[in-house]
């Protein structure tokens, strides 16, 4: 399976100390499109409602309608910080782009929810933010990318003009990025979660190989050994 070589990566989001929903069935959703060579970090905003924590959810997961099928991101980021969990493999977020780097097959794309018009109020709360600069930066320490590979859709799109997302600054949010700092050798209780149990699913289970079955709990701390 072409989205196994990231299906354990629901724990990178956790990393950031931020609540994580892994959506159900996240592990083997994806568009027919494999992908597996990761070249971007693709930012985006919702464009969706004033008010909520992440009232986009339904159409991140299951798209615009036939034009355009879920899921349209592998994460999602609400106004609280929480992250969501939604696919392992492609998702139509990309669309036309300037370079086969930052097309789907090869771009993970984060959806944040705001409303993403310049200057709106209550757009961009300071958790949301640094919830969003430290899952880019975790995801950019695992893929071994560099800063430069966190764009925004607004640089990816083709034409030039196209999208306008996100409604944010992302010279000075690469900045942001690239001061995100984790410190794992000191106690932090941000990385309890690394002791949790986690139930695997029958992709989980095949990912993890040896004698795991569906149903098995493993600490994330196992799994990560």
């Amino acid at each position: 399976d072409g989205n196994e070589c990231w299906l354990w990566r629901g724990y990178i989001a956790r990393k950031t100390g931020y609540p994580v929903v892994e959506v159900p069935n996240w592990q083997t959703r994806t568009r027919p499109q494999a992908m597996c060579d990761i070249r971007t970090i693709t930012c985006h905003h919702t464009a969706g409602p004033a008010t909520g924590d992440y009232p986009s959810y339904n159409t991140v997961l299951n798209g615009r309608g036939a034009d355009l099928p879920g899921p349209l991101a592998q994460y999602g980021i609400g106004r609280s910080g929480t992250i969501y969990v939604f696919a392992a493999g492609s998702a139509n977020h990309a669309g036309v782009s300037r370079s086969v780097d930052y097309e789907k097959t090869h771009a993970i794309g984060i959806e944040a929810e705001a409303v993403g018009v310049p200057g709106t109020k209550g757009d961009w709360p300071d958790k949301q933010m640094d919830s969003y600069a430290k899952l880019c930066k975790a995801l950019i320490e695992e893929f071994d990318l560099s800063v430069s590979d966190v764009r925004g859709h607004k640089e990816t799109c083709s034409p030039v003009g196209r999208k306008s997302d996100p409604s944010f600054d992302m010279a000075a949010f690469r900045s942001r990025v690239s001061k995100v700092n984790f410190d794992t050798t000191e106690e932090d209780d941000d990385m309890g979660w690394l002791s949790e149990d986690h139930k695997l699913t029958e992709a989980d289970a095949r990912a993890y190989g040896g004698d795991a079955k569906e149903g098995d709990e493993k600490t994330w701390n196992e799994i990560l050994r």
